[in-house]
């Protein structure tokens, strides 16, 4: 949490010293998000519809060139099918799955995203942006459902605290009136690290969909 604090002083100071402009964004990711596996015994099994809602701070370091910092609440998640059992800790408890059991992952995460955004001159009331960068995760919550016998069991014990995605996106900006501005585009996003805590499988997850949002 401190090095969070910190992150946002320094953010802001390089803000107030470099004197080209902030804006504040808020926005919403209606996403698809899935869950890749390496483990043959593991397949990814569809994907789950989530959203992502969040505020964001633009540093322009040059007209058309912004540093981006963020904050956000990410729901992720995916289908597996687990073609061996396996057992999944909970808090007090071990559960136990079956062979051959699809199970749906709803997982929670609170984002920071860290960027670089690249703007084109308006043209008409319209300018063109691409966006890119890095997300630190921190789980919050992690669920999982077979549709069945199972809804809506706790298996955070068996996530990962951390994790690292890295996103693409591109877009256009329409502007309303002075720096008020609507936003629509498209977002990629992949992770590095593994979700999961056990040693026989790393599970990565992966999203796509529409950033909508507001500009001030």
């Amino acid at each position: 949490m401190t090095r969070i604090v910190l992150v946002w002083i320094v953010f802001f100071v390089f803000s107030s010293v470099t004197g080209q402009g902030l804006e504040i964004g808020v926005y919403a990711e209606p996403q698809l998000a899935w869950i890749n596996s390496d483990e043959g015994n593991i397949s990814a099994n569809g994907s789950i519809f989530n959203l992502n809602t969040g505020i964001e701070f633009d540093i322009y370091f040059m007209p058309n060139y912004a540093l981006s910092l963020g904050l956000n609440l990410n729901n992720q998640g995916g289908k597996l099918l687990y073609g061996d059992p396996i057992q999944f800790q909970q808090t007090s408890t071990t559960l136990s799955i079956p062979a051959n059991t699809e199970l749906k992952h709803n997982l929670q995460y609170v984002g920071i995203p860290l960027g670089l955004k690249l703007k084109t001159e308006e043209l008409g009331y319209t300018t063109i942006y691409f966006h890119g960068g890095f997300s630190p995760l921190i789980n919050l919550k992690a669920i999982t459902s077979d549709g069945a016998s199972l809804d809506g069991e706790n298996i955070k014990p068996e996530v990962n605290m951390f994790n690292l995605n890295y996103f693409i996106e591109a877009g256009i900006e329409y502007r309303l009136a002075g720096n008020t501005a609507l936003i629509f585009g498209f977002k990629w996003s992949a992770g590095f690290l593994d979700v999961t805590k056990n040693d026989f499988a790393n599970n990565n997850l992966s999203s796509a969909g529409l950033h909508l949002g507001l500009l001030f």
